[in-house]
C-alpha cells in the first residue's frame, strides 16, 4: 500500500531526475522545457501541496512573488488585452512552483546539489565543444553551419542565443565549484568549464552577454582573488581581449565598429542612443504613459506598439526608415514592466534589483572585512547574488521576461538563491 511517505520518496527521486534534465531542456528549445516545468509544479501541488501539507514551506521571497502572479493574473482580467495577456499570466504561477520544486530537493534530496551539477557540466560541456568546432570550422558537430560569419548559434541552430545560455549560467557553476570542492573531480570540471565558456561568450558575438559575463567576473573577483590577484587577472584580461579584437578583423568589425553604430547615432545636431532599438524602447515608452499604473498586461507589447505615433517616432524614421518600433518585446525589462505591469509590477523588478545590490555590498564588506569566521559561506551567497544582480542589471538588452524559455532559466538562479539562504543552509550559519 502506497503511503504519503512513499509518494514523497518518489516524488523526490522523481523530480530530481526531471530536474537534473533542464539544462539539456533549455538546449532543444522552449517545449520541452516548459513541459518539464509544468509537469515538476503540477507533482508538486498534488504531492506535497495536497497530500503532504506539513513538507510545504513558506517562503517570504516566493510569497511576494506569488502576489506579483495574482497582481498580473487580475490586471490581465481588467486590461484593454485580456485575450493575450490572461493565459501568460495565469500559467506564470508554473515558475513559482518550479522554485519550491528545487528548494524542497535541495533540503530532502542530500546527493541534489553534487548530481545536479554532474548533469550541468555534462550539458555544457558539449553544448562548448559545439560552439568551439563551429567557431574554428564554420559548421558545428550536427553540421550545420554559422548563420552570420560574426556569430555562433552552436546546438541552438538557427537561434543566436549561444552566449546568452552560457552566460546565464556561468554564476551557477562558480557557486558549484565552492560548493563541490569538496570533490577533486567536480572541482576540477567546473573550473573547465569556467575557464572554456568565457571566451566562448566572447566568441559567440553577443555583446550583451558578454558585457554581462564582464560584469559579473568583475563584481564577484573582490571575493574570490586578493587584491593583489584581482590586479594581475583585469589587466591579463584587458589585454589579451585587446590582441583578439584588433587581430581578428570579424571580431573586431562585431566589437568596435557595429558597436559604435549600436550605441550611438548621430544626426545633425541631436544624437539618439541605442538606435537600433530606440524604436522599441521608444514604443514601450509610449505605452507606459497611456497604462502607468497597471499597464496594458503581459505579453501584450506585441499589440500596443502598433499604436505608437509619438513625435520621436516621427523623427527616427526620417532617419532611419527601417527601424523598429514593434516585436513580441521592448527588449529591456524594465522597460517591459513599466509598459506592460505599469509602476506597480515594475516596483517588484526595481525594489528586487535594490536589494541585491545592497546585499552584495553589505556582504561584500562583511567578506572583505573578516568579519565571519566561515568566509567561505559569504562567498558562495555573494556568488549567488551576483548572478542576480547581473539578471536585473537595468542597462542591457534583454530578452523577454514573460517568454517561457528565458523564465525558465531567471527562475533556476533565483531558486538555488533562495534555497541557499534557506534558514538551515545559510542564516543559522552566520
Amino acid at each position: 500500500m502506497l503511503t504519503h511517505k512513499n509518494y514523497t520518496k518518489q516524488f523526490i527521486f522523481l523530480a530530481s531526475f526531471i530536474v537534473f534534465l533542464i539544462p539539456y531542456a533549455q538546449i532543444s528549445g522552449p517545449f520541452i522545457t516548459d513541459l518539464f516545468i509544468s509537469i515538476l509544479a503540477i507533482m508538486y501541488i498534488f504531492i506535497i501541496v495536497i497530500l503532504n501539507r506539513n513538507l510545504h514551506q513558506n517562503n517570504f521571497f516566493l510569497n511576494i512573488l506569488t502576489f506579483f502572479w495574482l497582481y498580473i493574473f487580475i490586471s490581465a482580467l481588467i486590461n484593454d488585452y485580456g485575450s493575450t495577456s490572461l493565459r501568460p499570466s495565469v500559467s506564470f504561477i508554473r515558475f513559482i512552483l518550479f522554485t519550491y520544486v528545487i528548494i524542497f530537493l535541495c533540503k530532502n534530496n542530500k546527493n541534489f546539489l553534487k548530481n545536479f551539477n554532474i548533469f550541468l557540466i555534462s550539458a555544457l560541456l558539449i553544448l562548448t565543444i559545439d560552439g568551439y568546432v563551429q567557431f574554428v570550422f564554420g559548421k558545428n558537430i550536427l553540421g550545420y553551419e554559422q548563420i552570420r560569419p560574426d556569430r555562433l548559434s552552436g546546438l541552438f541552430i538557427d537561434e543566436l542565443i549561444l552566449g546568452s545560455f552560457l552566460s546565464k549560467f556561468l554564476p551557477l557553476i562558480v557557486f558549484f565549484y565552492y560548493e563541490n570542492i569538496k570533490y577533486k573531480n567536480l572541482k576540477t570540471l567546473n573550473l573547465l568549464i569556467i575557464v572554456t565558456i568565457i571566451p566562448l561568450i566572447f566568441l559567440s558575438g553577443e555583446r550583451a552577454a558578454f558585457f554581462m559575463t564582464l560584469l559579473f567576473c568583475l563584481i564577484i573577483l573582490p571575493i574570490v582573488f586578493s587584491l593583489k590577484k584581482l590586479l594581475i587577472t583585469v589587466i591579463t584580461f584587458v589585454i589579451l581581449s585587446l590582441i583578439i579584437i584588433n587581430s581578428n578583423n570579424v571580431i573586431h568589425d562585431r566589437y568596435v565598429i557595429q558597436l559604435k553604430d549600436h550605441l550611438i547615432l548621430k544626426h545633425n545636431d541631436k544624437i539618439f542612443l541605442f538606435p537600433e532599438h530606440i524604436g522599441l524602447f521608444n514604443s514601450a515608452y509610449e505605452n507606459f504613459k497611456k497604462n502607468k499604473l497597471i499597464g496594458s498586461g503581459v505579453k501584450s507589447f506585441r499589440e500596443t506598439c502598433k499604436l505608437n505615433n509619438s513625435k520621436l517616432k516621427k523623427e527616427i524614421i526620417e532617419i532611419r526608415p527601417r527601424i523598429d518600433f514593434c516585436s513580441t518585446h521592448p527588449h529591456n525589462y524594465y522597460l517591459q514592466f513599466l509598459s506592460e505591469t505599469g509602476l506597480i509590477g515594475f516596483s517588484f523588478l526595481f525594489l528586487s534589483f535594490i536589494y541585491c545590490i545592497t546585499n552584495y555590498f553589505k556582504f561584500t564588506y562583511l567578506h572583505l572585512t573578516n568579519k565571519f569566521k566561515k568566509n567561505i559561506i559569504i562567498q558562495k551567497y555573494i556568488i549567488l547574488l551576483s548572478g542576480l544582480i547581473v539578471i536585473l542589471w537595468p542597462i542591457t538588452t534583454t530578452g523577454n521576461f514573460f517568454n517561457n524559455w528565458n523564465s525558465s532559466l531567471i527562475f533556476l538562479q533565483l531558486s538555488f538563491f533562495l534555497s541557499y539562504i534557506n534558514e538551515n543552509k545559510f542564516k543559522n550559519k552566520l
